[in-house]
């Protein structure tokens, strides 16, 4: 471990508490709704999928370039990650608030997840041209191919391999179908109890 392997290993966990505590803060503080504050969670969860899954996988998936110590490059690790995915999430729901008129996620809207999917994709690929082959490797496989190669200034000599790349196509997919559930659900609700206060 370098100075740099040090900074990424801080820098991992501090972020990922500033998300967690960031999001926290501001829906005690009642700027930020119960609806984003469960979807930050739900993003959360929905990457817990594949960080555990990975973690579970072993090092003939997935490998760092150098372990962690004090037992950090196991499950607190993947942890630290699943919040990271769902600032990620939140990331494209604020795009979609930003760029997109109101009312949002309300139904299914073709804008909506093409935000949702062009801006997984991209800081997937984005993620990976930065870190892989600097902090972790992704080992190529029969059912895990290289299907991009290795891109000039990029830390990996073999290239970008299939499911890291595809897991960014089918979440944010299935992130957005529980925005519009739980948007219905919120409908709904009002909808039974028109003078409830503070639910949204």
């Amino acid at each position: 471990m370098n100075t740099f392997d040090y900074f990424i290993l801080v820098a991992d966990f501090s972020i990922a508490a500033a998300i967690a505590i960031s999001f926290t803060r501001a829906y005690r503080g009642g700027r930020l709704s119960s609806y984003y504050y469960k979807l930050f969670w739900i993003g959360c969860l929905i990457g817990s999928t594949w960080e555990f899954t990975f973690l579970f996988l072993g090092h003939e998936f997935l490998h760092s370039v150098k372990e962690w110590p004090f037992g950090l490059d196991g499950w607190p690790r993947k942890l630290s990650h699943s919040i990271w995915d769902g600032g990620i999430f939140m990331v494209g729901v604020y795009f979609c608030l930003k760029y997109l008129k109101a009312p949002h996620f309300h139904r299914f809207s073709r804008n909506e997840l093409g935000i949702m999917l062009s801006w997984g994709i991209f800081q997937e690929l984005l993620v990976e041209y930065l870190f892989n082959g600097r902090v972790w490797v992704y080992e190529p496989l029969s059912w895990n191919p290289v299907i991009i190669p290795s891109l000039p200034g990029s830390a990996t000599e073999v290239g970008y391999t299939l499911i890291p790349q595809a897991v960014w196509v089918v979440a944010p997919i299935i992130f957005y179908l529980f925005s519009l559930h739980f948007e219905k659900k919120i409908i709904r609700f009002q909808q039974n109890f028109p003078y409830s206060l503070n639910y949204y």
